[in-house]
């Protein structure tokens, strides 16, 4: 009985000169065939080796599929064997033609089938263009291709007589070959090695590195926890791009990002079933995986002649077609732009990162983007004169390392670069060491892979940059600071507009500073701050003295928030005397504990960006003021929401456990009080059982404020949660259950 009914494979090893490749193609087949792990129909699996896997065999393989699938069909190809590629001149010159100037001169790329002639193209190669146009005519986008083309050994094919073509022998180039079979729809391509590198088989092993480790993630052997009875393609993915360079340094694998739907690939056998979560919905796949998912957004605008391309690259947190809100369709509708194309450039909205849907992200996540966006500039984009990038959060770190990664040619192709709230400099060790609990050292301002991005920055553009240069960071960026943000960069490339880091892109409006910060450096403009709050960018910048003469003056007029901005000033300021006075005598902060915890709230931002002592005394000095205040008036809602905010900075800031379960005690004292529930009091009972060690009650009211709550409040929660456990257990331990769990229902 077949378990994925609806599930196609073509499966290629050339042979010839490779025997190994049929090793690779057979080993992929028994997994597939076998009910344990997939348990694909016989008659939908196209096993293609040696003779078989000719040009004539491989094309009618794929015409029967064509043929054969529907728009649900998940569809696995694999292809094990030689790549080649060539120009346009090859053949003009084997024709007798002249030659195109080489800036005219396109590349393209082959399969070598089995029987495979240098000379007769037209019958035995399989090009990229025509493996593209079948692709297109498969219904469905549940689609994946791995490509292990370039392989160490046995390439010894010359192509005679055609002088320009690069043999399979010479063929350097994989990750080109497979931005030109992707079709830009939402199929995933898996390359198993980048530019100039090859392809191993390590030693003892019947297979290479990397259908080895394809073969151990199909069978469920790529970690020790499941939160489902399947294996996804993004944990496929993941698997291999961890794990081959980890077992040989020279092999980095390539994928493109713009995956349709994070689709089955096969299941865990029953022998790793105990290892599933307790949540684990451990139900038969269905015949049918139908989508209930909208389009993945790969485009904005694309033309033919637009000789200009603007690339906006999301953070690991975001969505593509989501977290630039109306800008790319505003910029569309300005005739200034009507040369340029715009695509969006990230993981899909449909596939987690490996560390989930968060402001941070792994190594491997970042390498992996970073080589997709710099092949996709050398490739994808390489009709493009100009190629513009507007980066957001840990996309500013792609792109920088991206730049780095391009051969002087194509970076000089990069006219303006704009990074919004990326953590450039890294992240403070006592925000790694007290938030994180080293979970996200490797980003750590002193770790390798931060100060080898800011040299080798130093190093290329020490005579200056060849594009145009903007470095943004938000007023109120609750998780990059802005010395890190703009720190490695000279003043006249830096500016500051106010919000909060999400968000802080997604224009609605032309009335949006980081809008117009975007079209006037497209446009060779000078930027002036028009709808950010002045205050709040002088209070980023320390300038408390600007923000007290433009507020003062208007004390009677001020709002409670531009008084919370006031008092916070004075403090910054030393003149706690006048904060004493103001609260004692403004008729809006008479009694006040929402005025007194906002001010709180902005001092313990400010604190766990910075770790400074003083921000964090202040920060509870006035939550304490507020909780009094709060217990006065009896008002149970601002006593559970100043008492759990107290309890965690008890604990993170003095490590005081007594004087925390004091606080979250008094927080489920106050919320009993509260008989409507709320997705904010489900997270303050959460955060307060998890003080008081009541782990599993603390999970299901954390469980029931994840289902109310959007990606933005999924991050908080999930940052105070995750900072409190760590700190409590001193484990930060991926595998630990309750750490799996707030993943899980936070970040997924």
């Amino acid at each position: 009985m077949s378990r994925l009914k609806n599930a196609y494979a073509i499966l290629i090893g050339v042979g010839d000169d490779l025997p190994d490749t049929v090793k690779d193609a057979e080993a992929i087949h028994s997994i597939l065939s076998d009910e344990n792990f997939a348990g694909y129909d016989p008659k939908n699996i196209y096993l293609l080796t040696n003779q078989k896997a000719d040009r004539k065999g491989i094309l009618e393989a794929f015409d029967d599929i064509i043929k054969k699938s529907d728009e649900n069909s998940s569809i696995m190809l694999f292809y094990s064997g030689h790549g080649g590629n060539y120009s346009e001149n090859t053949f003009l010159e084997a024709q007798g033609e002249p030659l195109k100037p080489d800036e005219e001169n396109r590349q393209f790329y082959y399969l070598v089938p089995n029987g495979f002639d240098p000379e007769k193209y037209e019958e035995t190669w399989v090009k990229s263009e025509e493996l593209r146009e079948k692709i297109a005519q498969i219904n469905s986008r549940r689609l994946v291709f791995f490509l292990d083309c370039c392989h160490a050994a046995g390439m010894t094919q010359e192509v005679k007589n055609l002088r320009d073509a690069n043999s399979p022998n010479d063929f350097t180039q994989p990750d080109g070959l497979a931005q030109k079979i992707d079709d830009g729809k939402g199929m995933s391509i898996v390359s198993s090695c980048r530019e100039d590198q090859k392809s191993y088989i390590m030693p003892g092993d019947d297979n290479s590195l990397f259908t080895t480790c394809l073969l151990e993630v199909l069978k469920g052997e790529h970690k020790n926890y499941f939160i489902e009875p399947y294996v996804r393609i993004s944990e496929v993915i993941q698997y291999i791009f961890r794990e081959v360079p980890e077992r040989y340094a020279e092999q980095r694998p390539y994928a493109n990002l713009q995956i349709y739907d994070d689709f089955i690939m096969s299941y865990i056998p029953e022998e790793l079933q105990a290892k599933l979560s307790p949540h684990a919905n451990i139900v038969q796949v269905p015949e049918a995986q139908k989508s209930i998912k909208e389009d993945v957004v790969t485009t904005f605008r694309e033309t033919e002649n637009a000789n200009n391309v603007l690339l906006f690259i999301h953070g690991f947190s975001g969505e593509a077609a989501s977290t630039f809100g109306e800008t790319p369709n505003l910029l569309m509708a300005d005739k200034r732009f009507d040369g340029w194309d715009m695509f969006p450039l990230g993981y899909s909205e449909n596939v987690d990162p490996e560390m989930g849907k968060e402001v941070w992200g792994s190594l491997t996540d970042i390498a992996r983007v970073s080589d997709f966006l710099s092949t996709s500039i050398k490739f994808k984009y390489e009709k493009y004169d100009r190629v513009a990038l507007v980066a957001y959060s840990l996309g500013g770190l792609i792109a920088q390392r991206a730049i780095l990664d391009l051969d002087k040619e194509n970076r000089e192709r990069i006219s303006h670069v704009l990074l919004f709230g990326a953590p450039s400099n890294g992240m403070p060790k006592e925000a790694l060491k007290k938030l994180w609990n080293n979970k996200l050292k490797g980003l750590g301002e002193d770790r390798p892979f931060i100060k080898t991005l800011r040299s080798d920055w130093k190093k290329t553009f020490a005579d200056g940059y060849p594009f145009s240069l903007k470095v943004v960071a938000a007023s109120q960026d609750e998780f990059v600071p802005a010395k890190s943000s703009t720190g490695p960069f000279d003043k006249e490339h830096c500016h500051m507009i106010s919000g909060r880091h999400l968000g802080m892109v997604s224009a609605e409006d032309e009335n949006n500073d980081a809008f117009n910060l975007i079209i006037n450096t497209l446009t060779d403009n000078d930027f002036y701050n028009q709808f950010s709050d002045e205050e709040e960018i002088n209070i980023l910048l320390g300038e408390y003295d600007a923000v007290v003469r433009t507020l003062m003056p208007k004390l009677d007029e001020l709002d409670k928030r531009g008084l919370a901005k006031l008092i916070f000033a004075l403090e910054g300021l030393d003149r706690s005397e006048e904060v004493l006075k103001l609260l004692h005598d403004h008729p809006l902060a008479e009694n006040n504990s929402d005025l007194l915890g906002i001010v709180g709230g902005r001092y313990k931002r400010k604190y766990l960006t910075s770790y400074d002592a003083k921000d964090g005394a202040e920060a509870f000095k006035f939550y304490e003021q507020a909780l009094k205040i709060a217990e006065e008036k009896g008002d149970h809602k601002q006593i559970y929401y100043h008492a759990i905010n107290l309890a965690f900075l008890s604990l993170i800031i003095h490590e005081d456990h007594s004087e925390m379960t004091r606080f979250a005690e008094m927080a489920m004292d106050s919320i009993a009080h509260d008989k409507f529930p709320s997705l904010w009091k489900n997270a303050t009972i959460g955060e307060a059982k998890l003080y008081l060690a009541d782990f599993d009650a603390s999970k299901e009211h954390y469980a029931k404020a994840a289902e109310k709550a959007g990606i933005r409040e999924k991050i908080s929660i999930h940052t105070n949660a995750y900072a409190a456990y760590t700190s409590l257990m001193q484990t930060d331990d991926p595998d630990d259950d309750f750490i799996k769990f707030l993943k899980e229902h936070f970040l997924s």
